[in-house]
C-alpha cells in the first residue's frame, strides 16, 4: 500500500434484530457499524448505526447473511463520500496538527 493513499475499511460491531418477523426469524433492524480509514501510522474512524427497514421480498436468512450483504446495505444508505472526506480532513490533521494541549507545571 502506499504510504500517501488511505485504505478504508468496514467493521460490523453488532446487528440488532427481531427474533420473528412474519415467518422469519432473526430479523435485522440496525446495525453497529465502525468505519476506519488508515494512512501509514495514522488510524481514525467514525462509529454509528443504522436502521433497517424489514423487506420481506428481499430477506436474507441470518445463517446465509454475509458481511457484503450488511456493507451494502450501509453504502446504499449512509453518505460514504461525507464520511472519508471527514476521516480524510481527521487524518490531515494528525499529519499537520493545528493544536496542542499545554500542560502548565503549576
Amino acid at each position: 500500500m502506499a504510504k500517501d493513499k488511505i485504505s478504508y475499511s468496514w467493521q460490523i460491531n453488532a446487528l440488532d434484530a427481531k427474533i420473528k418477523e412474519d415467518k422469519h426469524d432473526n430479523v435485522i433492524y440496525n446495525v453497529h457499524w465502525s468505519y476506519y480509514a488508515n494512512k501509514g501510522d495514522h488510524n481514525v474512524n467514525s462509529i454509528g448505526t443504522y436502521y433497517m427497514v424489514y423487506d420481506k421480498d428481499n430477506f436474507i436468512d441470518y445463517d446465509k447473511l454475509k458481511k457484503s450483504d450488511v456493507v451494502g446495505w450501509l453504502e446504499a444508505g449512509l453518505d460514504v463520500d461525507s464520511m472519508k472526506s471527514n476521516l480524510s480532513n481527521q487524518i490531515s490533521i494528525l499529519e499537520k496538527p493545528v493544536d496542542i494541549v499545554l500542560r502548565p507545571d503549576w
